[in-house]
């Protein structure tokens, strides 16, 4: 593991007052890397220095860890059959194939679940088999196998079930399922408990018997392996099952970023093909959505396209209306419905973002009229209307906000007089850990230190919000409630030329565990007469430069702060009194008028160290 140092800037921020929350100052982590691994990369890659700094402060000291991250090979992905009960799973699906059974694919309501279970629907039925797809309703089902979806699924005649992205933790259903004469196959990415469900097979990388090398798979991404391992199995013509199993890249490309799985290792080499297949793809569905969004073929898809754009479209209808629009969207080959069906996710995901808001804003008035609640070091809010699909968007707002753990909890629809919600965290406070202290409180809870779910009873709010206060005074950081910012390299302005941006950008696809460079220029200030331009309605525009140690100045390059935090007349009054300023930020070009510029994205600014 690779050490890290931190550098924090020794400022006293202004007094935070209840119309205008201050964020804590953040704690700046630079990655650590060998100046001589650097030295190597740029003589033996033609990288540019600071490329080459980036890449060694991401582990790679060869040219050939260096070939194998920028082109990733889909011959290097790992044999399917070293997952625990593949063979089980691939056995009992193959047999179902050759009699001709009918199959059900119970998936969920989420991108990952809708991509996984299309993919697996698409596979099916390639095959020859007749299959039907399921997807819970998120509010009168739940997450997971459910009695009603086994009830429906049964009186259709159906014996088989293959679950994806979910079932590890489903033991009940599982055996209710059997109950009722019924086999059940799980396949699910989750962390199962210490209970595995009874099951033909259950294949998840997460059992602590599975020897697969590589973890992190997406639903999608299982789904995909199996799939591979069926086809085999089935003894399907080599070149025709690369051809169609190629075909489905862009479901899991969709699915991995969608979930924020880590893009590193198989997940990368996935989604890096995958987006090229999505950028041409011969799925319906998903070619009305690019043309709905008017992105454009000639350029790059990237995993932003995904993250920003058709995941939250396609998470829309699970969280606002009937997830099985989304299913539908993927599987159709009618070009005229997949044109509607994407106009309708747009319109829901229109909903969901004002329904995002509508509870934003009661969250944000309960916290900033309660002065012990404003205080508070976990931030805990509830309201009886709030709709469960947007809570854990919104627990994310606060959190940005407040720079504060936050829970957001509304009236559990499945339970009278119960309140059910997310948690988002932040660097340095385990959510999961804080929950656990809580449990008598609770009816339930899951997740892991950065996000979780829980019930209680609406009687324990008070008593539930006091206990997690306790527990975070008590596990506090004496550095106090810091939100960690991790950064790639320290750079200087002379550096930042289009040659590196574009060997930046052939670092693709960024995510999760592989995020867009984020460099820190040390030590700026603001050319004489060009003070910050406050632009739109929460954004800063700064030119900035960086004296040399010769007496002149490299610069200037322009920092665009978009949604500065807190309010931007405090955050405006911190830079201008500050002599010199750390800024940290993403490299991009910026096209007006026919002319390329390049800029820094803004993501912090503090007072020089």
């Amino acid at each position: 593991m690779r050490s890290e140092t931190s550098r924090t800037a020794p400022a006293t921020p202004p007094e935070r007052t209840a119309a205008s929350p201050q964020r804590p100052s953040r704690n700046w982590v630079f990655r650590a890397f060998s100046p001589g691994d650097a030295k190597r990369l740029e003589k033996e890659t033609g990288a540019t220095p600071l490329v080459a700094r980036l890449l060694a402060a991401r582990g790679l000291t060869s040219r050939r860890e260096v070939t194998a991250f920028l082109r990733p090979q889909l011959s290097t992905l790992h044999e399917p059959l070293l997952m625990r009960d593949m063979d089980r799973a691939v056995e009992r699906l193959a047999r179902a194939v050759r009699s001709k059974e009918s199959l059900a694919v119970f998936g969920d309501y989420d991108a990952d679940g809708l991509t996984a279970t299309a993919l697996l629907t698409r596979f099916f039925q390639w095959l020859g088999l007749t299959v039907t797809p399921y997807v819970p309703n998120r509010l009168s089902e739940g997450y997971g196998m459910s009695r009603e979806g086994i009830d429906v699924l049964h009186a259709r005649g159906i014996r088989l079930v293959l679950t994806v992205d979910n079932g590890i933790n489903c033991l009940e259903e599982t055996a209710y399922a059997y109950s009722e004469g019924m086999e059940v196959v799980i396949t699910d990415h989750h962390q199962p408990g210490p209970e595995l469900p009874v099951a033909v097979a259950v294949v998840d990388p997460h059992r602590a018997d599975c020897p697969y090398p590589f973890k992190d798979l997406s639903g999608v991404g299982l789904a995909f392996k199996l799939a591979h391992a069926l086809a085999k199995e089935l003894g399907k013509p080599a070149r025709e099952a690369k051809t169609f199993l190629k075909s489905l890249l862009d479901l899991v490309a969709l699915g991995t970023v969608a979930d924020v799985m880590p893009l590193v290792g198989e997940n990368r080499t996935l989604v890096y093909h995958g987006l090229k297949i999505l950028k041409h793809t011969r799925n319906p569905g998903l070619s009305a959505m690019v043309e709905m969004l008017g992105i454009p073929r000639e350029k790059p898809f990237t995993s932003e396209n995904i993250a920003f754009m058709f995941a939250p479209r396609l998470n829309a209808a699970g969280r606002t209306g009937n997830a099985t629009d989304g299913l539908e969207m993927l599987l159709t080959d009618e070009k005229p419905r997949a044109a509607e069906l994407a106009r309708h996710l747009d319109g829901l995901n229109q909903d969901r973002r004002n329904l995002e808001l509508e509870v934003l804003e009661m969250a944000l008035e309960q916290i900033e009229g309660d002065p012990a609640l404003l205080q508070s070091p976990v931030l805990v809010t509830a309201g009886e209307e709030w709709h469960q699909g947007v809570v854990g968007i919104v627990a994310a707002r606060l959190v940005d906000r407040y720079g504060r753990p936050a829970i957001v909890l509304g009236t559990d629809s499945k339970g009278a007089g119960t309140l059910k919600g997310s948690a988002r965290s932040m660097d340095g406070f385990d959510i999961r850990q804080a929950l656990a202290a809580c449990e008598g409180l609770l009816q339930g809870y899951g997740g892991h230190k950065m996000a979780a779910g829980m019930t209680l009873p609406i009687e324990n709010l008070a008593a539930f919000r006091r206990a997690l206060t306790e527990y975070a005074v008590a596990h506090a950081d004496p550095a106090g409630p810091q939100s960690r910012l991790d950064l790639d390299a320290e750079t200087r302005i002379e550096e930042l030329t289009f040659e590196t941006l574009d060997q930046i950008e052939n670092m693709r696809p960024f995510g999760q565990d592989n995020p867009a460079p984020l460099l820190a220029l040390m030590g700026c200030e603001m050319p004489a007469g060009e003070p910050p331009a406050e632009i739109g309605t929460n954004h800063l525009k700064i030119r900035l430069i960086q004296p040399g140690s010769g007496g002149g100045a490299a610069g200037p390059i322009t920092a665009i702060w978009f949604n500065c935090p807190g309010s931007r007349t405090e955050t405006l009054s911190r830079i201008l009194e500050a002599r010199r300023i750390d800024v940290a930020g993403n490299l991009r070009a910026n096209v007006w008028n026919g002319r390329r510029t390049l800029e820094l994205t803004v993501k912090d600014i503090r007072p020089a160290v």
